[in-house]
């Protein structure tokens, strides 16, 4: 009980900051609706902080006691929307306050949170040296405030005055994220949605792999000849994966987005239990080209309207500062253009892992066949232990096709990555492939 009391405590006094109900209202009725949680009375606590949020609407403390309330009731779509009214309030940057106190509303900024002093009706030619000081009530807690307007500092009894922060911290609102993507994610679980296999025939053909003004893994250009195979229109979206897997590693939840953030382990598996497999190297340019030759299958120009990449929006420092997509992050499968092929999101929005290693040591460009290129060492199902005898440079594999925190260049068609077989790279997703022999 002396758990819940501190709690209530230190929740009566925030809603003090930011809100209009008594203190006597406040702590009895948090207290009840504490306690009606920790036993587990839901249907109670959900309704008594309903009736406070209709005086406090605005009150994150309140409305993520509720959103936790809607969480173990599982209305999990109600609890979202809570969420999301407190991460629609601005954040509060400093210690910039409104003081309401007798004298109006007073900008201020907030100096020392809690001061002992003596009652400030107290007379007194200078306040700060009677810190401390006993009279007859004992040190009182203050406020200790730098008032804008007037340059000077003054104290404010807590017990008389509330203070309004400008919104909510940057530490709760880190929370509030992390509680909303668990939310997300629950309600693509509670969805169940059975795998779509939107599969595209790609028509066998020949083709000029690499390109000579990439990278010096790019090279040489060489010529390849693949047998028809099929190969998945979107990027896996979240909602099949979690249902297939049981878990969902995405960084950017939703639905219908793409899964992100997953290894090229967790990416084999999926397509396995598809019954279908990863797409070679190879396979993935031929199809991502569409039997184009250019840097970009959509050809040159560049608008912002052909794919999603890390924009003027995005956050990182290999953003491009003129261009916008329309995403800050990652987009909903099928947001941009298709290719010649009919393929969805083959540049940008998440790279995609391929079947193939990475061979360090050797540049399978110039040593592989001409046909229905594997990558090195294919029998390699995964390479660890006696598996990688006399394979040791062998532990990365290929992704491809450009990401949301990626640049521009990133989705030429030609371009190559590699990363750990089992990292669970930012920005990765996957899409499968097929035999035809198999449908």
């Amino acid at each position: 009980m002396r758990l819940i009391f501190n709690y209530i405590f230190v929740i009566t006094l925030v809603i003090l900051m930011t809100g209009l109900v008594s203190a006597e209202e406040i702590f009895g009725a948090l207290e009840d609706g504490e306690k009606a949680f920790l036993l587990g009375e839901y249907d109670k606590a959900e309704k008594i902080y309903s009736a406070f949020l209709e005086k406090e609407p605005d009150n994150f403390i309140l409305l993520r006691a509720q959103a936790n309330t809607k969480i173990k009731l599982k209305k999990f779509i109600e609890a979202e929307r809570l969420l999301n009214r407190i991460l629609s309030m601005p954040s509060s940057t400093g210690r910039d306050i409104r003081v309401h106190a007798e004298a109006g509303v007073l900008e201020a900024e907030l100096v020392d949170e809690t001061v002992m002093a003596v009652d400030a009706s107290e007379k007194s030619d200078d306040a700060f040296s009677q810190f401390l000081k006993k009279d007859h009530e004992g040190p009182v807690p203050h406020y200790r405030v730098f008032l804008k307007k007037t340059g000077k500092m003054e104290l404010y009894r807590k017990s008389r005055t509330r203070i309004q922060y400008s919104g909510i911290p940057a530490a709760t609102r880190e929370k509030i994220e992390s509680l909303k993507t668990d939310v997300m994610k629950k309600i693509i679980a509670t969805g169940k949605d059975k795998p779509e296999l939107e599969l595209v025939v790609i028509p066998g053909g020949c083709f000029r792999m690499g390109s000579e003004v990439g990278d010096i893994d790019e090279r040489p250009v060489h010529n390849v000849c693949l047998s028809s195979f099929k190969m998945a229109k979107y990027e896996v979206r979240q909602k099949f994966f979690q249902t297939v897997m049981d878990y969902n590693p995405s960084q950017y939840v939703g639905g219908d987005m793409p899964v992100d953030t997953v290894s090229w382990e967790g990416a084999r598996n999926y397509c396995k239990k598809m019954g279908l497999r990863l797409p070679t190297e190879a396979e993935w340019e031929y199809a991502v080209r569409g039997g184009t030759q250019g840097e970009y299958y959509w050809g040159d120009n560049f608008t912002g309207k052909e794919a999603n990449f890390c924009d003027s929006t995005c956050d990182l420092n290999n953003r491009e500062p003129n261009i916008k997509d329309g995403f800050k992050n990652s987009a909903p499968v099928g947001s941009f253009p298709p290719n010649a092929f009919g393929l969805y999101d083959m540049a940008g929005n998440v790279s995609e892992w391929v079947l193939d290693w990475m061979a360090i040591s050797e540049n399978y460009y110039v040593m592989g066949p001409e046909e229905n290129p594997q990558g090195p060492r294919p029998e390699l199902d995964t390479c660890s232990g006696v598996d990688c005898v006399g394979a040791f440079s062998i532990t990365q594999k290929v992704y491809r096709g450009g990401a949301w925190n990626q640049g521009i260049l990133s989705m030429r068609s030609a371009n190559r990555k590699d990363a750990h077989f089992q990292l669970k790279a930012d920005g990765t997703g996957f899409r499968c492939a097929g035999d035809l022999k198999t449908e």
